[in-house]
Formats: C-alpha cells, sequence, structure tokens
C-alpha cells in the first residue's frame, strides 16, 4: 500500500521530509503542500505535487491519506485537530502542543475518530542511539544517565524566527528543544518525572539554557542540559552509566560532518515509522502527550534567573 501524503508547512525542517518523500521511500507518495508563504511552493510548481495556501483546501483532497503538520508550535493544537476531524492521520512535529489540555484533547479526539496521531520525535531513530540500546539488557542494568542538547538557535531556526517568539514556540529550548530529549531518554528509561529545573532566561524572557533533574520508576539518576547559546557548534549526545561500571557513550552527530545531516536518516525513519503505526493501529497521541507532560513539569519547578 502506498501511503499518500500531505506536508502542511514548508519550513525549515520539510525538506527532511521531501528528500525521504521523493527520493527515499517507494512506500510514500507526496502528494500535496501548503504554506502561507508562496514563495516556499515553488519549487514544486511544475511538478504534480499539488500546491495550497489555505490548508484546508489540502484537507479537503480525497486522494491524501495522512497529513504532516510542519508549522509553528502555536499552531499545532487547532491543525493536528482539524486534519484529525477530516478523516486523515497525523504526524505533528514536536511539541504535540502547547498546553497538557490541548494535548489530551487531540489524544481524545484521535481515539474518538480511530485516526492516528504520532509525533515526530527523530532522535529515537538516530543509528548511533539504536546501537547503544543493544549494548545492555534492561533497565535495571542503568545507574545513571545524562544527555546534552546543546546549540546556537538562531543558526537552527533560520528563517523560521517564531522560535524565538515565546507566545508562538511555548517558551524556549524546554519547549522545543526539551520534548526531543524526553522522548530519547523515556524511550529506554520508561515513565519519567521532573524532579527539580534550573532556567536561565535572556532580557526577552526566552529560557535559553536549562538543568533538570529527573527520576523514572527503577530509580535511574537522571540529568539534561539544554543550551540555545552554545557557541561551540553542536552538541547532542548521552553517557549512560550501568551498575557494572560501563559507560555507553552515544554521540548522536558523529560523522554527520554538514550541518544537519543526521536529520535525512532520522526523518525517513519517522515516516517507515508513521505508516507502520497507522497499519497496526494504536497510536493516539500518547507519547507526544507525555513529553508536553514533562515540559510543563520543567517550567512548574524551575528555579529561574535572567
Amino acid at each position: 500500500m502506498i501511503m499518500r501524503v500531505g506536508i502542511i508547512g514548508m519550513g525549515v525542517i520539510s525538506k527532511f521530509y521531501v528528500d525521504a518523500l521523493k527520493d527515499k521511500l517507494k512506500s510514500h507518495e507526496l502528494v500535496a503542500v501548503c504554506d502561507l508563504n508562496m514563495e516556499r511552493l515553488k519549487p514544486f510548481n511544475n511538478s504534480e505535487i499539488l500546491c495550497f495556501t489555505n490548508y484546508h483546501d489540502l484537507l479537503a483532497q480525497k486522494n491524501i491519506d495522512a497529513v504532516i503538520v510542519n508549522v509553528p508550535n502555536d499552531k499545532h493544537f487547532e491543525i493536528c485537530r482539524d486534519v484529525l476531524l477530516a478523516g486523515k492521520h497525523v504526524c505533528c512535529e514536536k511539541p504535540m502542543t502547547l498546553t497538557l489540555n490541548e494535548a489530551n484533547q487531540l489524544v481524545a479526539i484521535s481515539h474518538e475518530t480511530n485516526l492516528t496521531l504520532f509525533t515526530a520525535f527523530h532522535r529515537r531513530y538516530n543509528i548511533h542511539f539504536v546501537k547503544a540500546l543493544k549494548e545492555f539488557g534492561s533497565i535495571s542494568e542503568i545507574k545513571s544517565v545524562h544527555a546534552n542538547y546543546l546549540e546556537l538557535i538562531e543558526e537552527h531556526a533560520g528563517h523560521d524566527k517564531w522560535y524565538l517568539q515565546p507566545e508562538r514556540c511555548g517558551g524556549g529550548c524546554v519547549a522545543d528543544n526539551g520534548p526531543n530529549v524526553f522522548d530519547t531518554l523515556s524511550f529506554f528509561l520508561g515513565k519519567m518525572v521532573v524532579t527539580s529545573a534550573n532556567i536561565t532566561r535572556d532580557e526577552h524572557n526566552v529560557d535559553v539554557k536549562s538543568s533538570i533533574n529527573l527520576k523514572n520508576d527503577y530509580g535511574v539518576t537522571i540529568s539534561v542540559d539544554l543550551d540555545w547559546a552554545y557557541q561551540q557548534g553542536e552538541k547532542k549526545d548521552i553517557y549512560i552509566t550501568l551498575k557494572d561500571g560501563r559507560e555507553i557513550y552515544v554521540d548522536m552527530l558523529k560523522d554527520f560532518t554538514e550541518f544537519k545531516s543526521s536529520l535525512y536518516h532520522e526523518y525517513e525513519e519517522i515516516l517507515i515509522d508513521f505508516k507502520k503505526q497507522i497499519v497496526f493501529g494504536g497510536c493516539h497521541g500518547e507519547e507526544g502527550l507525555d513529553a508536553v507532560r514533562l515540559v510543563q513539569e520543567t517550567y512548574e519547578a524551575e528555579v529561574s534567573k535572567v
């Protein structure tokens, strides 16, 4: 079965979806794209791919099975809701929503419509991360975990300036990068809760740095460092210390020398998994909701400083 896909929002991340859909995956077909900015639609003008500036027009197309929502964070809830109510499966960029109430509403609609609600947590598919998880057998072997997600946000945002607008992003590094890190850790540590958070905000009240402590049901010591003002390039890694003294180091950017090049294989795997979840059913946004919960817990636990 070919999964026919539409994309709403052609910002900086869209090129990774387009690359996988047009050049890599024979089991998927890019049918339509949508963006308010017509300049972003120009690469598709001379193709068979339909172009829209109103996402409701895209949702009205009967030949679309599933939709990728790749818009500013504050629009996720409204558009994901409309996609589900239009009878189509949805893959949403993280965070799924800005509030826990919105996330719960989407999960409920996904159940009611029996449609897949999937969140694009790309780091869980990173080849170095996947390989590292094979080096131990169970959570009970783990003593502690530390993760770094450090970058200069201006480099990553590109032309998408909404990242630096708290009301659109949902905050700063905690709201936008937090979900990726939380999901990556939850993927092998199970459910976590935040125990403390130290957050640094800039003069615009954007959280640009945070140190977060968490715990899970297995007594693992978990810590996360986020930084949006990292001046030394980019650092995305995990240290896993086992009870037998071994340390497993995961550098998720190892061998990916080109900026953001690790995302190509990760987004290909997102689309493969998205289709799998649709085929087998039962994916109704629970993982996206859990990441939203952890973001909320982080802000509630913060000890802030400017």
